[in-house]
């Protein structure tokens, strides 16, 4: 069978990770805030302080300019998000351009303020984080993940009937099992889910950007293996399950330089918001594209519920790394040595757009849960709105600034355009045709069509397909008497061809909704390629 369309993680995500158990020094005078459920907190004239034994080392919750190269050798390197970390940082050159920088005071998502006004925040909020895994036992994500209380876990029985069987905790669609966490190759989630929700004011580890319990992060695991890769038809499962159980914001750090019509589809269709990873560049030079020349998707889909995210070092630059476009990356957020949880109760730094990506679905999260009468076209506006201007950024992003937490929920949402998402936000009532994509192949001496086909509302009903030229009226109505024939798990069926000549495939859902796709052979002999 043809290997499935692959979709990879940011591949330039580097960082560190050590077990980290040592409390922040230097704890100055302050005021303690008391709040009815507000964690453990205190706010101080200089620098935040909060009794999580890390959260001195987040530079990106607020940088007073002290974070150098000293702040980075305490850790190994993770040159492999979704593996082991290295123990010789030296060779990636990551130090090296560490010790020519120095961090700027006041580099950060203004963190501090957002704290103040949010309080408790004032409704539930579910992000999907669509990702490897996420271990789901760490000391600082135990208590703040995504649980699914109409499940009865261990039973074998799918006791919400949506589909997933002992789906507590979320689902492993690489997998398909609802084991959300398969050790080291979900590195890479489980640092992302920190950094919106890790324990804040727990006492152990570091903070999460969102305080309290309001916020979850649901556990979607489509990505995974030694390099971080997946399918396009596991994201889109994954999408569907996040929305039809209640996510509303959608972190996706993940990338691909292959435009799939059907997860642009599924996106579009979507009603979540969706924060996408703008991607690392080109993985042999480290160096960050133009995306507008050079388009990674999913972030660079003209979709208004899409949120595209650059990766901004502590010194106020752009990443070398980052991806950027004046008019495909929204704004940037700090991305660049981010301490958050690893697996198995660590602790550790990773760079790139895909540590970006979690600062803004946090803040967003943040955001939704906060003022009451938004929707997520709103926390967008409010989000672009308020981004702290940057001249690095000026003409490499759309908004010219970065993430401003702070700013963005000291908002007047009675200055709301309340516009709505114009392109994409909107899932149609009676759902969307399925998808269908093919592909040749020579293999055993013969040559074979496969045929994907993908069904963004999971409600695929029948598959057939007739010799010549037909539309999809012609086989609803039984014009045509096709053949039919069924998918695989990956959702493919393969074909070998035997006889030039047209065909034509055809795919409907219990909706009625049907697509056709049709593929034409000059001759039985021809190679990859040979039909339209």
């Amino acid at each position: 069978m043809e290997r499935e369309k692959r979709i990879f993680m940011a591949q330039n995500d580097y960082g560190k990770r050590k077990a980290v158990c040592r409390r922040a020094a230097g704890f100055m005078a302050a005021v303690i805030l008391a709040a009815a459920g507000q964690p453990f907190m205190a706010y101080a004239s200089e620098k935040l302080q909060i009794n999580d034994s890390s959260a001195s080392e987040q530079w990106a919750f607020f940088n007073d300019g002290s974070f150098t190269s000293e702040e980075i050798t305490k850790y190994p390197v993770y040159s492999d998000p979704f593996g082991q970390p290295s123990e010789n940082a030296e060779l990636l050159g990551t130090l090296v351009e560490v010790k020519k920088r120095q961090a700027v005071s006041g580099v950060d998502i203004n963190l501090k303020q957002a704290w103040e006004t949010y309080g408790n925040g004032s409704h539930d909020t579910i992000v999907a984080m669509i990702d490897t895994g996420i271990d789901d036992t760490h000391e600082d994500l135990k208590d703040t993940l995504w649980v699914n209380t109409d499940e009865i876990p261990g039973n074998g029985i799918d006791d919400d009937g949506n589909g997933y069987v002992d789906d507590r905790y979320g689902w492993n669609f690489y997998n398909n099992n609802n084991q959300i966490f398969n050790g080291n190759e979900d590195s890479h989630g489980t640092h992302g889910a920190g950094t919106i929700s890790a324990g804040t004011g727990n006492g152990i580890g570091i903070s999460g950007i969102v305080p309290g319990n309001r916020v979850r992060v649901m556990a979607l695991k489509a990505l995974g293996g030694n390099d971080g890769g997946g399918s396009t038809a596991a994201v889109i499962k994954a999408i569907k399950y996040a929305e039809d159980n209640g996510a509303v914001i959608c972190n996706l750090s993940l990338t691909s330089t292959t435009d799939d019509k059907a997860l642009y589809e599924a996106m579009k269709n979507s009603g979540m918001l969706f924060v996408v990873a703008a991607g690392n560049g080109n993985p042999k030079t480290g160096k960050g594209v133009d995306t507008d020349m050079i388009p990674f998707y999913p972030a660079a889909y003209d979709l208004d519920n899409i949120i595209s995210v650059a990766n901004l070092s502590f010194d106020g630059a752009l990443s070398a790394s980052s991806n950027y476009g004046k008019t495909t990356v929204d704004l940037a957020a700090p991305g660049s040595y981010i301490l958050s949880t690893t697996p198995g109760n660590t602790y550790g730094y990773m760079s790139g757009t895909s540590m970006a990506a979690p600062m803004v679905s946090g803040a967003a999260a943040m955001i939704y849960s906060y003022f009451d009468g938004i929707g997520v076209a709103d926390v967008k506006e409010i989000l672009m709105s308020t981004v702290t201007p940057m001249e690095s950024l000026k003409d490499v992003t759309v908004s010219g600034g970065m993430l401003n937490v702070g700013a963005a929920l000291s908002y007047d949402i009675g200055s709301l355009s309340r516009k709505g998402f114009q392109n994409g936000g909107t899932r149609p009532a009676n759902g969307t045709a399925p998808y269908l994509e093919m592909q040749t192949s020579n293999r055993n001496g013969g040559m074979y069509l496969t045929v994907r086909v993908l069904d963004i509302d999971g409600d695929l009903d029948k598959l057939f397909y007739a010799k010549g030229e037909h539309t999809a009226g012609e086989f609803a109505s039984g014009t045509v008497e096709g053949t039919a024939f069924t998918v695989n798990e990956k959702d493919m069926a393969a074909f070998q061809i035997t006889e030039k000549g047209t065909y034509t495939f055809y795919a409907v859902d219990k909706n009625g909704n049907g697509a056709v796709k049709i593929a034409k052979f000059v001759s039985e002999s021809d190679g990859p390629g040979a039909f339209q």
